[in-house]
């Protein structure tokens, strides 16, 4: 419920505070008093866009602040989840500097405009004569069926799981479009990974490649050194053994003239086995030297095969090559996993579709139920008001797709005269008829919507008489649930006020203020005797406005 509302330095109100009771709030005054000037005041609350021109003082901020007691509990489920702090009252502040530039709290916590348009709706539900109306929304047609057919939270729950599907929709396509674009990646990574892997690369295997190449390079020049050296060790004339075995006899026969002379002798002995030694080894050696010139080619083939991925992948060595063809393995195993994460999506999408046309089928039936009902009452309401060859039709077409409120394309027609083609309620309505049509579709609705405080705009207008204290009536029943403000011209809704605010100017030598206060039973029926006659008051309209307040003495 809205509280108070208080208003400062904006348009001809300098200062205004208003505070609202619970049930039918009634302002009345005279054209151009005030009452649109207090409503836009009211509008910034719900997130509209305002400038400096709306300043009262050119010097001095515009603040327009609405205090709200009695908080649905969607309000503070959102405050709680929004970040701002939950107390037993809702406090919205606007300020506007000179320059035009607006600053929004919510509990005295910065907030965007986005926000106090998300609370406004859970809120405050402003009626305006001139303004496209809920009643022309579909969101609001559905929404009121839903409601009158108890069906809501099944509802909010088909529309989360139907989001969740648009979402993996998205996420399916995202993934067949980066399948598409990935295939002709995805064939040269094949051709580069069996490219490596046809190689068969073995551990070490560059360095045994260089290694055996060197050696086959040089293979008839280490023959001939091997030759020759095992000839001048064993074969050639005075060979090596031989001059060491000679000069180890030489040693050994003077040994009797000094003992170190036999360690000579044995040195040279020692010196011709190692001989022997390194002649086993050349002999060793020239057994593993490969002669056959095939063995050179396939080597050499081999290497430059290896030498050419390494220059095509810019790896310095076959340990970078493999480091590499693990990467490739790697990515290639992501493109299978695409294509498998592609078939599990498509399967959860096809589940998840199934449930949700059996969920819009049971919905859809149970709006069906509601629409005789709904036509009904609500033709039943605009006889009341004078409408009586008015009637309404829900019409509906369901589709084979899903949609955001599942099956059903409904929209709610109009015909105001008896064999009127039913229409658009947009396209046929008058403003009047707009008017006691909303009238009569929120009052169906009230008991089951958890409707916000409703501000009524002068949508009386062109109404009098009985119609206008039936629509009165209907008001003043609204507001046994919820709190109801009305800007009316109409006496007879006037009358029907529990709290009755005139709004008024006051003029001084300098500047027109816009005021207000709140009228006690005598001026109440001064105020609505003016409305019947005008400024000057005679005694059938003060009568007449007795009689509308239901006052006998």
């Amino acid at each position: 419920m809205l509280k108070s509302l208080q208003i400062v330095n904006y348009a001809i109100i300098d200062k205004l505070l208003l505070e609202y009771s619970n049930g039918l709030n009634i302002v009345t005054g005279e054209t151009g008093a005030g009452k649109s000037i207090m409503l836009g005041a009211m509008s910034l609350l719900i997130g509209k866009r305002a400038d400096s021109k709306v300043l009262f003082d050119k010097e001095k901020k515009c603040v327009v602040e609405g205090i709200y007691n009695n908080l649905p509990k969607s309000i503070n489920k959102f405050l709680e989840k929004e970040g701002f702090d939950v107390e037993e009252e809702l406090i919205i502040r606007r300020e506007i500097n000179a320059s035009g530039k607006s600053r929004s709290f919510v509990n005295d916590t910065p907030a965007t405009l986005k926000t106090l348009e998300s609370i406004a709706n859970m809120s405050i539900d402003l009626n305006r004569q001139f303004e496209l109306l809920d009643i022309q929304s579909a969101d609001f047609q559905v929404n009121m069926i839903d409601h009158l057919a108890g069906i809501t939270t099944k509802v909010e729950t088909y529309k989360k799981e139907f989001r969740t599907l648009k979402e993996m929709q998205a996420e399916l396509k995202k993934l067949q479009a980066s399948e598409s674009t990935a295939a002709s990646e995805y064939e040269f990574l094949k051709f580069q990974f069996n490219e490596i892997d046809a190689l068969a690369l073995m551990d070490g295997e560059q360095k045994s490649l260089e290694e055996e190449l060197a050696i086959l390079s040089k293979s008839e020049e280490i023959i001939e050194l091997s030759n020759a050296s095992n000839y001048q060790i064993d074969e050639a004339e005075n060979s090596l053994s031989d001059s060491l075995r000679n000069l180890s006899n030489q040693w050994s026969s003077l040994a009797n003239l000094n003992p170190d002379y036999q360690k000579i002798s044995d040195a040279f002995i020692n010196i011709e086995a190692q001989l022997e030694d390194v002649s086993s080894l050349i002999s060793s050696a020239l057994e593993n030297v490969n002669t056959d010139p095939s063995r050179k080619s396939e080597v050499e083939s081999r290497i430059n095969t290896l030498y050419a991925l390494l220059q095509k992948h810019r790896a310095n060595s076959q340990e970078d090559l493999i480091l590499i063809f693990d990467q490739i393995q790697e990515k290639l195993g992501n493109y299978d996993s695409i294509e498998a994460t592609i078939i599990e999506l498509q399967n959860k999408i096809s589940a998840l579709e199934q449930d949700l046309r059996i969920s819009a089928k049971e919905i859809s039936n149970k709006r069906a139920k509601i629409f005789p009902k709904l036509e009904k009452q609500i033709k039943a309401i605009l006889s009341d008001l004078s409408m009586n060859s008015a009637r309404l039709k829900v019409a509906n077409s369901v589709s084979e797709s899903l949609n955001t409120n599942g099956i059903d394309n409904i929209e709610i027609q109009f015909a105001a005269n008896t064999g009127s083609e039913f229409k658009s309620i947009k396209s046929v309505a008058s403003g009047g008829e707009l008017s006691r049509l909303m009238l009569a579709m929120k009052s169906t609705v009230a008991g089951k919507m958890e409707l916000p405080t409703m501000v009524f705009d002068e949508i009386d207008t062109g109404v009098s008489g009985e119609v206008a204290h039936k629509m009165g009536d209907l008001m003043s029943k609204l507001s046994e649930k919820h709190q109801v403000i009305v800007i009316t011209h109409s006496p007879q809704v006037a009358s029907k006020a529990q709290t009755h605010f005139h709004i008024y100017k006051e003029e001084s030598k300098k500047r027109t203020f816009t005021r207000m206060k709140v009228l006690n039973q005598e001026e109440r029926i001064n105020e609505i005797a003016k409305m019947l006659s005008g400024d000057k008051l005679s005694d059938s309209a003060i009568s007449n406005a007795k009689e509308f307040l239901g006052i006998t003495a």
